[in-house]
C-alpha cells in the first residue's frame, strides 16, 4: 500500500512545505529498535509507548510512523487494538493512561496529527476511546463525526525542595499523614505482587461495574515481571505494629517521570492512610529532582479518589481523547443503549 503524506511547517520557515511519508504498519513491519529510539528521545516520551510495555498490555499492537525519505522513522503512534465479533475495533489498553504521538520535535504539526488519525480511521470503523498524551495538541480533525473529547491526569513537579512540596498539601492531607507517623508504619519494598492483587480483589474490585475479569490481574502480573526486568518498576508496602501488610503501591520510574500505576489497601489499611505515607516517601525521596510524579488520575467520575490524589498539590493536565462510531446503525443503537444503562447503574 502506498504511504499517505504529511505536509510539514516547521516554525522557523512558516511558508515552506515539505512531504514526510505517513505510514501504517502491522506490528511484524515495525522496527522496533526505531521505534524504541523515537519514543525514549521524544520530548513526549513515556513508558506506556516503549515496544516492551505496548507487549504486554496489547500484544500485537500496530503503528503508524512518520518516516524521512531513507526510512528513519521521525514519530510513531501506537494503535493498540481488539477484536469482537469478528470486528477489529480500537480501544485504550489496561494500565496504559496515555499514547498518541511522540515525536522528535517538541512542536508536532497540526498536519501531523490529521495525517496520523486519518490512518486510523481508514483502516477502523469504531474507535472506543484512545487516549493521546498530555504533550499532544489536536488541532481541530477535518472528520464531523470524529470527537475529542478530555479527561485529565494530575501531574506533582518534583522540583522543588520537599518543604516547598509539603505546603501544598492539604489540611487533610497534612493531618492523615501524621496519623500514619504516629501509628509507626514500617516501608518495605517487596518483588511480591500477590498481597496487592488480593488487596484489590478485596477491597475494590466489587465496586467497578462488571467486576474485573481474571486477564486483567494475570496482566498486571506480566507487566510488573517486565518491569523488574527493566529495572524500572518498584514495589512497596506499609506494615503496621502487628506485621500485617496494609497497603501497596507500584510505581514506574522512567524517562523523568514516576507513574502511580497500582495501588490498593484492605479495610484495615485504609483506616491507618498507608498510601499516603507511600506517596509522600515518593515525594520525599525525589524532591529537588526533575522529576514529574503522575498520579495516572481518574477522571471526574471518581470524585473521592480525584480528591484524595489532589490534596497533594499537583496540577491538572488535560489528556485529548479520540473517539468515533462508524459501525452500522443497528449495532450502534445497542451499543448506545447499553452505555445508557451502564451510566444508569452507575448513578
Amino acid at each position: 500500500m502506498l504511504p499517505h503524506f504529511c505536509i510539514l511547517q516547521p516554525s522557523s520557515k512558516p511558508y515552506h512545505l515539505y512531504l514526510m511519508p505517513v505510514l501504517y504498519l502491522k506490528h511484524a513491519d515495525i522496527d522496533l529498535e526505531q521505534w524504541n529510539a523515537v519514543v525514549a528521545l521524544s520530548p513526549q516520551r513515556q513508558v506506556y509507548a516503549m515496544s516492551w510495555y505496548l507487549d504486554v498490555v496489547s500484544p500485537d499492537w500496530e503503528g503508524v510512523v512518520e518516516a524521512d525519505a531513507a526510512g528513519i522513522y521521525k514519530a510513531v503512534m501506537p494503535v493498540p487494538w481488539r477484536r469482537k465479533l469478528g470486528m477489529r475495533y480500537v480501544q485504550q489498553p489496561l494500565f496504559c493512561q496515555q499514547l498518541g504521538v511522540y515525536a522528535l520535535e517538541t512542536s508536532i504539526p497540526p498536519a501531523t496529527y490529521q495525517a496520523f488519525t486519518e490512518e486510523i480511521y481508514r483502516r477502523f470503523r469504531y474507535v472506543a476511546d484512545y487516549h493521546f498524551n498530555t504533550d499532544n495538541q489536536l488541532p481541530t480533525l477535518p472528520r464531523p463525526e470524529v470527537q475529542v473529547e478530555h479527561t485529565l491526569t494530575l501531574y506533582l513537579n518534583l522540583c522543588s525542595s520537599y518543604e516547598q512540596l509539603y505546603t501544598g498539601y492539604s489540611r487533610d492531607r497534612k493531618m492523615n499523614l501524621k496519623r500514619a507517623q504516629n501509628a509507626a508504619l514500617q516501608i518495605e519494598e517487596s518483588d511480591d505482587i500477590e498481597p496487592i492483587i488480593r488487596f484489590f480483589k478485596e477491597e475494590t474490585a466489587a465496586r467497578i461495574y462488571g467486576g474485573v475479569a481474571e486477564g486483567a490481574y494475570e496482566m498486571l502480573r506480566q507487566l510488573y515481571q517486565v518491569l523488574k526486568e527493566k529495572g524500572v518498576g518498584k514495589l512497596y508496602y506499609t506494615v503496621d505494629k502487628q506485621g500485617r501488610q496494609n497497603s501497596g503501591c507500584l510505581f514506574i520510574f522512567w524517562g523523568g517521570r514516576i507513574v502511580y500505576i497500582f495501588n490498593a489497601a484492605p479495610q484495615h489499611g485504609r483506616k491507618q492512610n498507608g498510601r499516603t505515607l507511600l506517596i509522600d516517601h515518593m515525594i520525599r525521596e525525589h524532591a529537588g529532582q526533575e522529576v514529574l510524579f503522575d498520579f495516572e488520575s481518574p477522571d471526574e467520575r471518581e470524585p473521592d479518589i480525584l480528591h484524595f490524589y489532589k490534596s497533594f498539590g499537583p496540577e491538572v493536565k488535560p489528556i485529548p481523547v479520540l473517539k468515533y462510531n462508524r459501525l452500522p446503525k443497528g449495532v450502534k443503537l445497542m451499543r448506545e443503549a447499553r452505555m445508557r444503562l451502564v451510566r444508569r447503574l452507575r448513578g
